[in-house]
């Protein structure tokens, strides 16, 4: 049988071979990223007790000594750099392979030695990078077909967001939204069996607590309920800023006189310096968003916070340097959150009562308009805070949020960050072939046409149509439907284009949105 016809059938046997693979991908990834996530955790703190207890020479001296060292180490393997997601989607498109062995290892020395520099990065990124490279590892052992890596690939990763965040629905639905790009229910299954295994293992280990302890909000009263569109407003400008200096730290980086190896020395000096004017911006964040909900600050002081969080996670992302920006992300947003609250408190008198209410929601909202993956930033904050009575105005901040940025006209963040990377690289793609699937919109180009009619993209066979849970082999005359789920089968170097433009055709903008994927540049020749 098949690679492609077994993914197709998805027969009772093949899919209960998957999902036994993705339960071992899961045990390998959610170990490894337990793993990763004490030692990040112990780097932080030596990070901040080494800067606040030696004095500032030595502390430039050993600071810029580990930052040439991770350079070094980037020259090595640069799949390694920044977060690593955007890696990630470009393996599971075909575009880029990854040596799971060495970004494993690169992204375990690299990240924890960056996380005691006491840069603006989180655990996040890696962990969905080692997870991804445990499920590449887990195909590989298995001699699993390309296709059936790609699942895999999502599995690791799904689990690796889990076991970082304690998350294992957010792991699931950001490894379909941002990573896979498909609720088939295949990859969902897969995707669920790996993440809950790996949540197993990091709840037995850290606790089945929440990652963020930031008490009980208390329930606002409906007529309060306009300021969460206003601050979801605020959060997508506020994102939509963030993804432009990031992106602008990486070509200020990029035109630096001197090899890559010491770009990192740059934020590193931050850190240093950071330490003695405003050392909250230190780390990823959490010790920030926590002291947030425990005590209030002045409007001066958060924005001070807001500002120098935004530009330090800028400086250390753009040096390229092995770290996350989900956690930084989320900490600029609580921020911004509490900025909003002590605003509103002050010129519209609504009282500091509703300040963790704010910081919860603040947070969604700038995650949402940063990654433009509105279902992952509302789950992903009610698991963290472990709390579902804030779900509607999280909701209601993270689709204003989604729908500002979207106005402004704010690309994804992971979305330009690897559009960066394979213009830099010239990757041309792995070989090979890969699924892609999309559903159509009501009211898109491609409703109530057939098969023969549709403008697909070159490169591009369709191969099934799932409609009311049956399949449908496709012929000429089969007349396409909303609602309806496409199978196309994409050579992998042109996958990112094929993509795209099946999106682009399936989308009714007034419906179902826009695509964040549209627009992704010329198709490979």
């Amino acid at each position: 049988m098949s690679p492609q016809y077994g993914l197709l059938s998805a027969g009772s046997r093949f899919r209960a071979k998957l999902v036994f693979l993705a339960m071992t991908a899961g045990l390998f990834a959610g170990s490894a990223s337990i793993l990763y996530r004490f030692l990040f955790q112990h780097a932080e703190r030596f990070a901040l007790s080494v800067l606040n207890n030696i004095p500032s020479i030595p502390a430039i001296l050993l600071w810029g000594t580990v930052a040439v060292l991770i350079g070094v180490l980037l020259d090595a393997e640069p799949l390694a750099m920044g977060s690593g997601i955007p890696q990630v989607q470009g393996e599971v498109l075909g575009q880029i392979s990854m040596n799971w062995r060495r970004v494993m290892a690169a992204k375990f020395l690299g990240g924890t030695a960056a996380a005691a520099l006491g840069l603006s990065m989180g655990r996040q990124g890696p962990s969905v990078q080692i997870g991804a490279s445990a499920g590449k590892a887990v195909a590989v052992m298995a001699g699993r077909s390309g296709m059936e890596e790609k699942i895999l690939l999502t599995c690791g990763a799904s689990a690796g967001l889990s076991a970082a965040f304690n998350a294992p629905l957010s792991g699931v639905v950001f490894a379909l939204e941002e990573i896979h790009r498909s609720f088939s229910p295949l990859v969902l299954l897969s995707a669920m069996v790996a993440s809950l295994t790996a949540d197993f293992l990091s709840k037995n280990f850290f606790g089945v607590g929440p990652v963020f302890s930031l008490g009980t909000a208390s329930p606002m009263p409906l007529g309060m309920y306009g300021h969460f569109v206003l601050l979801g407003c605020l959060c997508g400008v506020g994102g939509a800023l963030f993804c432009r200096i990031t992106l602008a730290a990486q070509g200020f980086f990029a035109r630096l006189p001197f090899p890559r190896r010491y770009r990192i020395i740059l934020p590193a000096m931050g850190a240093v310096a950071a330490a003695y004017f405003l050392p909250e911006i230190l780390g990823g964040g959490q010790s920030l968003v926590e002291s947030l909900g425990k005590g209030s600050r002045s409007f001066g002081v958060l924005l001070l916070l807001f500002s120098g969080k935004v530009l330090f996670t800028a400086l250390s992302s753009g040096s390229g340097a092995p770290g996350g920006i989900f956690l930084p992300m989320l900490s600029a947003g609580a921020v911004l959150g509490a900025l909003y609250g002590t605003g509103a408190s002050a010129l519209l008198g609504t009282g500091t009562a509703w300040r963790v209410n704010f910081l919860v929601a603040g947070m969604a909202g700038f995650f949402t308009a940063v990654v433009r993956t509105p279902i992952t930033g509302i789950l992903l904050i009610t698991e963290m805070t472990g709390s579902l009575s804030g779900l509607l105005p999280v909701s209601a901040v993270a689709l204003a949020a989604h729908m500002t940025a979207g106005l402004l006209r704010a690309r994804p963040v992971y979305e330009s960050l690897l559009l960066r990377f394979l213009r830099k690289s010239g990757s041309r793609g792995e070989p090979g072939r890969i699924l892609l699937e999309v559903s159509i919109c009501p009211g898109s180009v491609l409703d109530g046409i057939t098969v023969a009619e549709a403008p697909l993209p070159r490169g591009c066979l369709l191969v099934a149509i799932s409609r009311a849970g049956g399949d449908i082999l496709p012929r000429g005359d089969t007349l396409l439907s909303g609602g309806d789920r496409l199978t196309a089968l994409a050579d992998a170097s042109a996958a990112r284009h094929v993509r795209a433009k099946l999106l682009e055709l399936a989308a009714n903008p007034a419906v179902c949105g826009a695509s964040p994927a549209a627009a992704p540049g010329p198709p490979p020749p």
